[in-house]
């Protein structure tokens, strides 16, 4: 075989030289890409924000917090969609230091459950508020689209489905970042300097 042939045969692979010296746009074996670092980031903000805000309409509702809370879950749901597809479709990069094969699987199943949750969830909030006839404005006037009529038993249904979505969403969510102090403080790996950029030896 000709160095021609041998060196487009390297350039063709996922690690060859060309590919290397890229910009790395998905997951692969030995890390995260900057992609997914910066959007796992921007998603946590937006999630931990919703929350808060969920925490203060409950305690003292306002019509301007709504439309900030709609704004922020109208954000988080594209990106949701790109995450769960990025996450499904990639090599997941492989656990630093030897943890224990039953913590790694939980710890995967957690993080895809929450990625598919980011996205079903804002589906159900819309629906449970369009079929309960209340408008999903956003800041500045900018109204959604309701996609169907006002009816009382579908709000009932959608609510109730958002709740039981939200409350093991929650859950995992916890358990996630418990996963995360746990390997930080108590393991003493760069399992969570990895999602800030560091290239880490496994």
């Amino acid at each position: 075989m000709s160095n021609s042939q041998m060196t487009s045969m390297n350039d063709a692979q996922p690690h060859g030289p060309r590919a290397q010296r890229g910009f790395q746009w998905r997951d692969n074996g030995l890390g995260f890409s900057p992609v997914t670092i910066a959007l796992h980031w921007i998603v946590a903000v937006l999630v931990l924000a919703i929350v808060a805000l969920e925490i203060v309409l409950w305690v003292s509702p306002g019509t301007a917090l709504t439309s900030v809370l709609n704004l922020l879950g109208t954000v988080l749901f594209p990106v949701s969609i790109y995450r769960f597809w990025a996450r499904v479709t990639s090599w997941h990069p492989l656990p630093v230091g030897t943890p224990n094969p039953v913590e790694v699987i939980v710890s995967r199943s957690v993080a895809t459950a929450l990625a598919l949750a980011m996205v079903l969830l804002p589906i159900a909030a819309w629906l449970a508020k369009s079929a309960a006839g209340q408008l999903v404005e956003l800041p500045g006037g900018w109204i959604i689209p309701s996609p169907m009529q006002p009816d009382a038993q579908a709000a009932h249904v959608f609510d109730v489905l958002f709740r039981i979505g939200a409350t093991p969403f929650l859950l995992g969510l916890a358990l996630h970042i418990f996963g995360a102090c746990k390997n930080h403080f108590v393991l003493k790996n760069d399992a969570l300097k990895r999602m800030l950029g560091k290239r880490v030896e496994l």
